[in-house]
Formats: structure tokens, C-alpha cells, sequence
């Protein structure tokens, strides 16, 4: 399979490492509308917010795997550019996080410094739906290559919609509607980078990228290192609680984002995940990872979906009437300013 080459470049991930068991679902019978394959996905999404899909099995998904060894390609051209380079790319947060993010500018949950660098890619920029900006060269260079990596990952993430508007009673194509590849948004692909630490040993409990919820619909997020952590909903935040995800060969990684949660009454989960040092010999190679992160069209609300299975509002229950971004702005406030801890939402908590 394509991505063959950067799992035998890595060590192995150590067996003895605590994992969380999540589901690995095959594209190819999503795809057929298999009811048993469905009925597995809505309940990840309901108790995980996670679940790793099989894209090996089907032509499709295939296609989708080469594109995202080329975009390690590219992370790994990207992030060999000097520091100065970089630099001239930086983004300018919090108004705006397209581009480059230094290692170290945010603080993680233990008020240490982010191990990570990032360089987020703007999808209307590559698609076309808004004037170009400039990006580093390898990325100005590879625009096609993007261009396909975002158009399959985007079918792929289609089928998982689909399947959950029919169990969410929903007519098919609702919810792949209010992100749509022609209208803006702030959906983007993120190539992200984390050294090796100076010593697996020291900084086995270092965290690489803090506890957080994507603010999206959904992610698509393709790793070979180790390193990503779930916590388990119910438990209390604390280190022994937390579980790596153990990357597999040819499979991708969906979670569920806040917009989706939102959207469905709270009956999808969206589950507080963060990136630690990988374990094992992992620790002293380069973490890359490729996430396709989802967000909403900039012309669709955040107002509750109707019909459905989705619950209806409670008495004195508000509506939430702002757009996506109106809503994510306040939202990002928050979080920075301490008012809001980032914590798993909705969903059912596992009898």
C-alpha cells in the first residue's frame, strides 16, 4: 500500500503501551451502504468521537492514501526550510491561523511550551475560492497535489456523512451541505511536525500539543508515529487516565468536531485528544502528521438541526442563533482567556 514506506522507515510502536480500542471501519462497505458497518460508525461517534477507517480496502481509499504520503512529502520539505524562511509565513493569531505556527508559542495543559511546529493551508486559497495568497515554496509548488488531496479526502469524509444522516434520520446529503467545497470556510489541511525530544526518557510524560476538541464538523487525520492520546469519557483529567492511539497501516484517523456536536443536540461526541511524546523508540524520531480539518461554510448558522432523531429544545433551553464563525471567534475567546477549559461533549458515556 502507499503509505507502506513511512511506517517500515519508523520503530515499532511498543506493545506494552496502554491504547484505547477503537474501531477500524472498511471504507469499502461504508461505501456500499453496509447497515452493520453503518450501525458500528454512529455508535464510535456516540461513545468515542474517534474511529480509524480502512481505506486499503477499495480503489478509492487507495487513491487517498498515496495523496497523503505526498503530503508527508511535503511536510517533510516544508519543515527542512530554515527558520528565517518559515518566519515570513507566520500566521497571526487569533485573527487569522493560515500558515506557519512556531514550536513553543502556545502553553499546553501543564504550562509548558508546545513541542510542534505547524503550517496551516487555507482550502479556499487552493480551490480557488478566493484570491491566492503566498505561501512557502514547497507548498506553492505542490498546489495540484493539495488540490487532489482535499477533493478525495473530502469524498471520503461525504460517505461518513451520509451514513450519518441515515442514522441520524436525516435526509442524505444534509449534513455533507453545509460544508461544501465551492463556498468559503475555514476548512484547511495542516501538516504538523514534532522534533524528537532530547530524551525519551526525561520527557516521557512531555506534552507535545495540549488537551483540546477540534471546533470543526469533522477531521481526517493520517500519522505514523505514536504519540496522540484520548481521554476516555467520565475520567478525571490526569495523566494515568489518558490513552495513545496506535497509528495502523493504510487506515486513516475521523473524529468528530464541536460544530457537529452542536448541530446534533449533543448526540455525537466530541472528545478531548492531545499529542504527547511518542512512547518507545518512537520518541526519537520526527513526529509527522497530516490532519484535513472540516469547518462549516461561512454562510451556514449554528441553529440545531431539525427532524430527525435530533433532539428538539428543552423548556428554556436558548437557541443558538450566530454563524459558525461568530460562534467559533467567541468560542476561541474563551478558551484563551480561561473562561472555557476544553473538555469532551455530548455523546453517551460506555455501560
Amino acid at each position: 500500500m502507499p503509505t507502506t514506506r513511512y511506517f517500515a522507515q519508523a520503530p515499532p510502536f511498543p506493545a506494552d503501551t496502554p491504547t484505547i480500542d477503537l474501531p477500524i471501519l472498511s471504507f469499502s462497505e461504508l461505501r456500499s451502504g453496509n447497515p452493520t458497518e453503518g450501525e458500528m460508525l454512529f455508535a464510535a461517534c456516540r461513545e468515542w468521537g474517534f474511529f480509524l477507517i480502512n481505506l486499503h480496502d477499495c480503489a478509492e481509499g487507495r487513491t487517498l492514501l498515496h495523496d497523503a504520503e505526498t503530503m508527508f512529502d511535503l511536510d517533510i520539505e516544508l519543515f527542512s526550510l530554515d527558520q528565517t524562511t518559515l518566519d515570513q509565513y507566520a500566521y497571526n493569531a487569533p485573527k487569522d491561523l493560515t500558515g506557519y505556527k512556531r514550536m513553543g508559542a502556545l502553553k499546553t495543559d501543564d504550562g509548558k511550551l508546545d513541542h510542534m511546529y505547524v503550517y496551516n493551508i487555507n482550502q479556499d486559497d487552493i480551490l480557488g475560492n478566493r484570491a491566492p495568497r503566498t505561501n512557502a515554496p514547497p507548498i506553492e509548488a505542490q498546489r495540484p497535489q493539495i488540490q487532489n488531496f482535499i477533493r478525495h479526502a473530502s469524498s471520503t469524509l461525504d460517505v461518513i456523512l451520509k451514513t450519518l444522516d441515515d442514522h441520524l434520520g436525516l435526509e442524505r446529503g444534509t449534513l455533507s451541505k453545509l460544508s461544501p467545497l465551492d463556498q468559503e470556510s475555514e476548512t484547511s489541511v495542516r501538516l504538523l511536525c514534532s522534533p524528537p525530544h532530547a530524551s525519551s526518557e526525561a520527557n516521557q510524560d512531555r506534552i507535545s500539543l495540549g488537551g483540546h476538541t477540534d471546533i470543526g464538523t469533522t477531521t481526517l487525520l493520517f500519522q505514523v508515529i505514536g504519540g496522540l492520546q484520548i481521554l476516555p469519557a467520565g475520567l478525571e483529567n490526569k495523566m494515568e487516565n489518558w490513552r495513545f492511539v496506535r497509528p495502523v497501516p493504510g487506515c486513516a484517523l475521523v473524529n468528530i468536531g464541536d460544530t457537529l456536536v452542536e448541530w446534533t443536540g449533543q448526540l455525537l461526541r466530541s472528545s478531548l485528544h492531545r499529542v504527547l511524546a511518542a512512547p518507545g523508540e518512537q520518541a526519537f524520531e520526527s513526529r509527522r502528521s497530516v490532519a484535513y480539518l472540516v469547518r462549516p461554510a461561512k454562510s451556514a448558522s449554528m441553529r440545531r438541526i431539525r427532524g430527525g432523531k435530533i433532539p428538539v429544545l428543552t423548556e428554556g433551553e436558548e437557541e443558538e442563533t450566530r454563524s459558525v464563525d461568530e460562534w467559533a471567534a467567541w468560542r476561541s475567546k474563551q478558551v484563551m482567556l480561561g473562561l472555557l477549559k476544553p473538555q469532551t461533549k455530548g455523546g453517551v458515556v460506555p455501560v
